[in-house]
């Protein structure tokens, strides 16, 4: 009985119903291509649900293994989230004025107890009626000759007014910082402000320059030596990286830390999600897919809770870095993604892996031959995958950019990467734009990313059916286009509203988390398996690039005009709504394993 329950599961395997034909058989070496008769043959084993996924449905593709490991390797989303938004409070810039030479000794010698704070500032600062108190000059005059000028018994202010106003203004050389808000930030500690606020933007430019490496390089570094192995590593870094910045003593120190803690984010963040997209039935990659944004939402929510107790950026530095060594414990409770085994031809351990997953989910798997013919037959002759592996990093890099150029060589391939480069570049860039935005709306810092990070959580769930029932084209480039009109209408509202503002940013931020999430799911199922890894790094290299320009956007431009930002942000979404439409639909759909099968796909 049992013999004939495994002819049935393996007879749709090869034409005749017995046997699997031998790898030569299936291609020649020599060429790129498939017979007639044998792309027919494969085509069948697909329609009826062979290969990989076949052996992965017998051991079960959605149940508690897979749920187990989901959680687990999401969880890391939780602390990237926190390390990739903690400059918004790290380097949040605090009220700031001019410390103005001579004028605090000057006033020590009269010994005026009714002096205020708001006194000094409101004769040695100037002032504007939009801007406040000037932030960059001060009344340029010589303080210390008018105590013995001042008129006994009179305010020091009214004395004092009518020499500064017709004074001329001099550049600040250091400033005085309200801590009110918070006691030190980086901005404070090395005088970010004025003339070196560009410093200030480079603070988080610097973390997606890292994001922006580490997503090309950590993909190859995973398809080369593993997923779990890269995201063991990447766990521990993330923990060592984010505890040491706390300890620098220099701007440019902390600026390569954020870099490196960037880098090693970046590989644990897509490594965590390719590895669960292998391990899950294609129905299941909706939602997995798309929960990948509570567990980031999740990080961001939590992180002003931590700041808001602690206001010095050293101290919070330290407690996210120590908190992040919980995933350390990944050594022991990551498993290696038997899919990526079978591609490599490690095919005993993708068979052990599998028969633990059957095992975890009380499945039955067939033979060991049958299974073991099952997994190798998707990469059995491959040509872009039958390269010798790299025993030489030389070879290595080859291979690397070998892959990079599969992405781009055939046309089909071409079309969906470059779109899907760009869709990439807009989405991230408006996905961080947005949660920094809050300075300019004038927003409570708090509240903007708790905020945030809460319209995260809902639009992890709220457009799964959608995805299912009207395809992720349309999805997606409704949604881009609705976050386009909500940033498109800050421009209509004044500044000084500020929470129609708020709801405006948050709104559009709801849809582009929605819009951000499904980028890491519809790319890969664009592409083969083979450079699946790659195509998803290489895409969110290129988001990347946007996001190391969007804090200058936020900054620079939003002390030019307030919706200035949003307004650019506003435009690019719309224009990638448009160009979504000229993607396939991939739902419910198998994966390509081959660049050949994406090229024979219908357009």
């Amino acid at each position: 009985m049992e013999d004939k329950e495994e002819r049935g599961l393996c007879s749709h395997l090869s034409p005749d119903g017995n046997t699997i034909p031998q790898e030569e058989d299936l291609a020649s070496p020599l060429n790129t291509t498939y017979s007639e008769d044998n792309k027919n043959f494969k085509r069948s084993v697909q329609d009826a649900g062979g290969g990989f996924d076949e052996a992965l449905e017998m051991a079960g593709s959605w149940g508690l293994w897979q749920k187990r490991v989901f959680i687990i390797s999401h969880f890391s989303q939780v602390f990237c989230a926190m390390h990739a938004v903690s400059s918004a409070f790290l380097s949040f810039t605090q009220e700031h004025w001019c410390r103005v030479p001579g004028l605090e000794e000057a006033l020590d010698q009269l010994e005026d107890p009714s002096v205020s704070s708001v006194s000094l500032k409101n004769i040695s600062i100037p002032w504007g009626n939009k801007t406040g108190y000037d932030k960059c000059t001060y009344y340029d005059f010589n303080y210390t000759t008018l105590v013995p000028q001042l008129i006994e018994g009179q305010e020091l202010e009214v004395n004092l007014s009518h020499s500064f106003y017709n004074a001329s203004t001099a550049s600040c050389d250091s400033w005085e910082f309200d801590t009110s808000v918070f006691k030190l930030t980086l901005v404070s500690e090395f005088s970010l402000v004025c003339g070196r606020r560009w410093l200030m933007a480079t603070v988080q430019a610097s973390y997606m320059s890292g994001l922006l490496i580490g997503s090309l390089v950590m993909g190859q570094l995973s398809d080369r030596f593993g997923r779990r192995t890269m995201a063991v590593l990447c766990a521990l870094a993330t923990a060592v990286v984010g505890t040491v910045a706390c300890f620098v003593n220099s701007y440019l120190e902390f600026l390569a830390l954020r870099f490196i803690l960037a880098f090693v984010c970046s590989g644990m963040m897509i490594i965590n999600f390719v590895l669960v997209m292998e391990i899950v039935k294609p129905e299941a990659r909706t939602m997995t897919g798309m929960m990948y944004a509570f567990f980031f939402g999740s990080g961001i929510a939590i992180l002003p809770g931590i700041a808001f107790f602690i206001r010095t950026w050293r101290y919070l530095e330290l407690a996210i870095g120590l908190s992040s060594f919980i995933l350390v414990t990944y050594y022991w409770i990551l498993p290696e993604s038997p899919r990526w085994l079978a591609s490599q031809g490690r095919v005993d351990e993708a068979l052990k892996i599998l028969k633990n997953i059957a095992r975890t989910n009380g499945k039955k798997l067939a033979s060991d031959e049958c299974i073991l013919k099952l997994i190798t037959l998707d990469h059995s002759k491959d040509p872009e995958f039958s390269e010798a592996r790299p025993a030489r990093w030389y070879s290595f890099i080859v291979n690397t950019l070998r892959a990079q150029v599969t992405l781009v060589r055939t046309p089909v391939m071409r079309r969906r990467c470059f779109i899907s480069f760009f869709l990439w570049f807009v989405s991230a860039s408006v996905y961080y734009g947005l949660i920094f935005s809050g300075a300019n709306i004038k927003a409570d810092p708090f509240l903007m990313i708790f905020i945030s990070g809460l319209v995260e959580l809902p639009s992890a769930f709220v457009f799964i059916s959608a995805l299912d029932k009207l395809g992720r084209r349309p999805t997606m480039s409704g949604l881009f286009a609705a976050c386009g009109a909500c940033l498109l209408a800050i421009l209509a509202v004044p500044e000084d509203q500020i929470y129609v503002n708020f709801f405006l940013v948050n709104l559009g931020k709801f849809f582009t988390t929605a819009v951000f999430q499904q980028q890491y799911l519809y790319t890969g199922e664009l592409v083969p398996t083979h450079v699946r890894n790659i195509a998803v790094g290489t895409s969110s290299m290129i988001a990347r690039i946007g996001c190391v320009i969007t804090p200058y956007i936020i900054t620079l431009l939003g002390d030019v005009h307030y919706a200035l930002p949003s307004t650019i942000f506003g435009i690019v979404s719309l224009v990638a709504g448009l160009l979504t439409l000229m993607l396939p639909e991939t739902n419910h759909k198998p994966l390509p394993e081959t660049v050949a099968e994406v090229e024979a796909m219908p357009r």
